[in-house]
């Protein structure tokens, strides 16, 4: 039984690392789990180019290097792209600081969008896309996840695996399986301005 459950977690965890190379026909929104800043600007690119329709970028804070009120000096936008912070088509977050509080926070924020959302594009770097967007897919189910990676430079080869990376999707997928309390994590400000729909 342990060795099927080991195979089934390995399968899984190489299709979430092998992501599709082309970012045609994304989902409306893309989220952005911070961490190294190409992240942040793929995002952006995807928004100006028209790929995507809004942007979510949870964990602006301090520990990522980030902070909201500096945000738009922090990465040169031009006054369309600074006007769309206050218009909300970048939203940005700053109470995550683990990936597990990313997906809350963007849980969060998904069920207080006025319309129903079916799939976002999540960006993350390839060696931390495998336990976000588990973590993720646990928190929106039933949306999909769209994987875009934000160092498409990076060749995946299926058979190298990372241990260290596969170990922390492993301990993540377990933990998704625990009841949100029981996750180590700290529930976002955003989740406790009222009931959830």
């Amino acid at each position: 039984m342990a060795a099927l459950v080991l195979t089934g977690l390995l399968l899984d965890f190489l299709n979430r690392s092998r992501v599709e190379d082309t970012i045609q026909d994304l989902p409306s929104i893309a989220i952005v789990f911070t961490g190294d800043f190409d992240r942040i600007h793929m995002g952006l690119d995807l928004l100006s180019a028209g790929h995507v329709d809004q942007l979510f970028i949870t964990g602006v804070n301090g520990d990522a290097g980030l902070g909201v009120a500096r945000f738009a000096r922090q990465f040169n936008l031009p006054p369309e792209q600074t006007t769309w912070l206050k218009t909300g088509k970048i939203n940005l977050a700053a109470d995550a600081h683990t990936t597990f509080e990313n997906a809350l926070e963007t849980g969060c924020w998904l069920d207080r969008q006025p319309t129903d959302i079916a799939a976002v594009a999540l960006i993350t770097s390839r060696t931390h896309m495998a336990r976000a967007s588990i973590a993720l897919q646990h928190e929106i189910w039933p949306r999909d996840v769209v994987r875009v990676i934000s160092d498409p430079e990076d060749v995946y080869d299926p058979f190298l695996l990372n241990l260290l990376d596969f170990g922390e999707y492993a301990a993540t997928w377990a933990i998704t399986l625990l009841p949100h309390a029981l996750w180590p994590a700290n529930e976002p400000s955003i989740c406790q301005t009222g009931p959830r729909p």
